[in-house]
This record gives C-alpha cells, structure tokens and sequence, in this order.
C-alpha cells in the first residue's frame, strides 16, 4: 500500500500516536512527501527508542499541534520508553541533507551547560532533553499580569542566566547566529534555556552577548516589555559597555555590561 499525506485536525489537548500512525505522515516528512524519506524516517526514530510522538503546542502543522517549526526541522513532543524527549524531524525542503552538524552545535553547547541536553542523532533526526515551559515573551507577560514584589528579581534572574550562558557560548566559540531573536530561542522553565542552534557556527566571530543583551533590554518587543519592569537600566552606559565588550571579550568587560544592565 502506498502512503499518502493527510491534513488532521487536533485539539491542542495532547495526543500521543504512534510513530506508524497515519495521521503523522505529514509531520514526518513535512512539507513534502516521499515514501522513502517516510520510511527512512521510521527505521531513524527506531534506532532512537523513540515509540510514539505527543501532539500539542502552540505551532501548527497541518492541522497538527507541534512544540515548534523552523527552517531546517519542525519539533516535536515524543517518547522513547520512559523518557519523553523533543525530537527535531529535519524537513524535506532543509537546506541540509543532514542534522549532524546541528548535533555537533549542541554538543558543544552541552558541554559548557548550555542548551537541552542531547540525546542521540540520525541523517534527519536530533532526540534531545524536552523543556517544559514557555517562549520568554509568554513568560515575561505572565509576570506582567501577575505583578508582585518579587517580578523585578525574576526578571533579573532570567536576564542574567541567558546572558551567562552567552559569555560561555563566546568563550567556547560557539556563535549561536540568532539571540538578537530571542523570542523564538529562549525558553523559561525553572531557568532559562537557549534553544536552537541550527544556524551556529563556530568559524565566525562571537557575537552571543551583543545580540542576546540588545534583544534583552534594549532593543525589541522582549526589551520593550521587560524594561517596563527593569525601570533602571542605564541605556548608553550599556551601549558603550556592549561596545567594549564587543571588541574584547573578558570577564570583566562582560561584568560590566551586567552592571550596566543592572542585573
């Protein structure tokens, strides 16, 4: 029997199918079909452990609820055994033929305790440690509406995690390419995690504090809603401090940039 593609409509209550169901063809091969591609697929997420994919999430894909979608992958909730994991699917339109470099990416990144923890990898799939929690714009909105005392450190807190975890990605080399969006490459749980590093590189020059401490506080929808809480940032000491920075990354140039963002 021939497969075909399927549009299904879900609920965004999670449903969890196993990896042969139909109604995950077009997320397994997303945007495009191919029976061998499916198949590979299949025997990838076997090798993996994985069992079963939990459908769910803000983001959908045909009719489907998913974690996430992005230019090489689209990400989804899955099982293997006991564990539940995030499990990246490489699309069939990617402008690579192979996840093993993003897997590199992360594995740098992990050891510097950065990123979710990587679990395994094939041609076209990456199982990792899945994060449960929200985007930072949905976080800083539910501090927003639920304002108390202790809002401003929180914020604080996040804010300097994800720039720590920057100054290591620069001491390490790892250029992340996409912290100037944080949007859609933080997520807070108990603490803040960088997600994504299918565009990082380690042959360009680091740039992941400039552009994540930018994104953060001074530039941009996360910047505009988190400096309404942050009221007492000063904005050109934090300039020429970035600026400094930028050009020679030490730790006490960096140490001023948290001092100039008051975090």
């Amino acid at each position: 029997m021939r497969l075909s593609q399927q549009n299904v409509s879900y609920s965004t209550e999670e449903k969890e199918l196993d990896i042969r169901s139909p109604s995950l063809v077009p997320l397994i091969t997303y945007p495009r079909f191919s029976e061998a591609e499916y198949k590979d697929r299949i025997i990838e997420m076997e090798s993996l452990g994985i069992t079963s994919i939990i459908l769910g999430g803000k983001t959908i894909v045909n009719g489907a609820h998913i974690a996430g979608k992005g230019c090489v992958g689209i990400v989804v909730k899955s099982r293997a055994g006991s564990k539940i994991c995030a499990l990246k699917i490489r699309r069939t339109d990617a402008n690579r033929n192979t996840m093993k470099e993003e897997a590199q990416f992360l594995k740098i990144a992990n050891s510097i305790g950065v990123g979710p923890h990587f679990e395994g990898q094939t041609r076209n799939l990456i199982a990792m440690e899945y994060i449960a929690g929200q985007s930072i714009i949905d976080w800083i909105a539910g501090n927003r509406n639920n304002y108390n005392k202790d809002t401003k450190s929180k914020m604080r807190t996040v804010a300097r995690g994800i720039l720590e975890q920057c100054f290591s990605l620069d001491g390490a080399g790892l250029d992340h390419g996409e912290l100037s969006r944080l949007t859609r490459h933080v997520i807070v749980s108990d603490s803040p995690y960088i997600i994504d590093f299918e565009s990082a590189n380690t042959t360009r020059k680091t740039s992941n504090v400039t552009a994540a401490a930018q994104s953060i506080l001074l530039y941009g929808l996360v910047a505009n809603r988190m400096r309404k809480i942050l009221d007492n940032i000063e904005r050109e000491k934090a300039i020429e401090a970035l600026r400094t920075y930028k050009h020679f990354q030490t730790r006490a140039n960096f140490d001023a940039v948290l001092d100039s963002l008051s975090i």
